[in-house]
């Protein structure tokens, strides 16, 4: 699928508009996450026009003259909810929330761990003697990402995503990501993203393609952060999920270890040692909507012959 330079599509598609009736038939806005205070930010909502007002943005909050010059952006990509924080004409000031996800969308997908390493020397040589050894380096076990925590507070998250055959690797990254309001990136001269992320923007709502009645707690949890900053959530017609249940979950952990106990053919008791890793959320369109959506403005388009 196609992707679209904000810069150009920002004042067209991007546009602050109302729900129109094609988007009321297949939604409605929910009323779980409603408080006084989301609605006063969804009144602030604003977002930014130019490129330079982003570098500025990605600058105060995410202390970008520490790290983005040692990036790659013919390998790596800057994508999800750093680069829409950064798009907002008044920051959500969360020092909790500097967490920078950078997308390797290279071909060459044996070399990411080689890329990831050659931006880490990068980082040292920009870095003064006296913080070198900040800079911290982890392998997240079991899967092809990299956390590396910085001096200035930021960690940058080096994620390897899965591709498969895509002709557009970066494409088929942000169309995967099942909240449309988080298919977005920087590589480094322009900001890209999806339609959908434009329209959400323009309606201050988002769609999660990955929703239904049994949803994990931490697909929630990103739900309730986003309607925290203005966004109203979009229930498909028929979903039939309770939010106070599934609020109330148990949360599971991105990694977690388990030991358990086992007697082997001698009788003897052995100890066993499980990883679990939690599975990320993709966009599966649960409810069907695109095709929802094409059967009400272009009907021709599913009669197949």
């Amino acid at each position: 699928f196609p992707l679209v330079n904000y810069e150009l599509y920002r004042h067209t598609i991007g546009s602050e508009r109302l729900l129109n009736n094609h988007e009321e038939n297949l939604f409605k806005v929910s009323s779980y996450f409603h408080t006084e205070r989301n609605r006063n930010h969804r009144t602030n909502l604003k977002f930014i026009d130019t490129i330079d007002e982003f570098r500025w943005n990605l600058a105060t909050h995410f202390s970008s003259a520490e790290w983005l010059e040692a990036i790659d952006f013919s390998k790596f990509a800057i994508a999800g909810g750093c680069v829409l924080n950064a798009l907002c004409q008044s920051l959500f000031l969360d020092k909790r929330e500097k967490n920078v996800n950078l997308f390797y969308y290279a071909e060459d997908i044996m070399n990411f761990e080689k890329a990831v390493e050659i931006v880490v020397n990068n980082l040292r040589k920009m870095t003064s003697k006296a913080l070198k050894n900040e800079i911290e380096v982890e392998k997240m076990p079991g899967v092809s990402t990299y956390n590396v925590s910085l001096s200035c507070g930021v960690q940058l998250h080096f994620i390897c995503a899965f591709i498969g055959d895509s002709k557009n690797s970066l494409s088929h990254i942000l169309y995967n990501f099942d909240l449309d309001i988080c298919q977005v990136a920087f590589i480094g001269d322009k900001i890209i993203s999806t339609f959908p992320f434009l329209e959400a923007l323009a309606t201050k709502s988002f769609i999660v393609y990955s929703l239904h009645a049994e949803v994990a707690r931490h697909i929630c949890t990103r739900i309730e952060k986003y309607c925290k900053k203005g966004f109203h959530l979009l229930e498909p017609i028929g979903f039939d999920g309770d939010f106070n249940v599934l609020m109330a979950q148990e949360e599971i952990p991105i990694y977690y270890v388990e030991q358990q106990q086992y007697i082997d053919d001698d009788g003897e008791i052995q100890i066993a040692t499980k990883e679990y890793h939690r599975i990320p959320a993709r966009s599966v369109d649960t409810f069907r909507l695109q095709e929802k959506f094409i059967h009400m403005v272009r009907p021709e388009l599913l009669q197949y012959k």
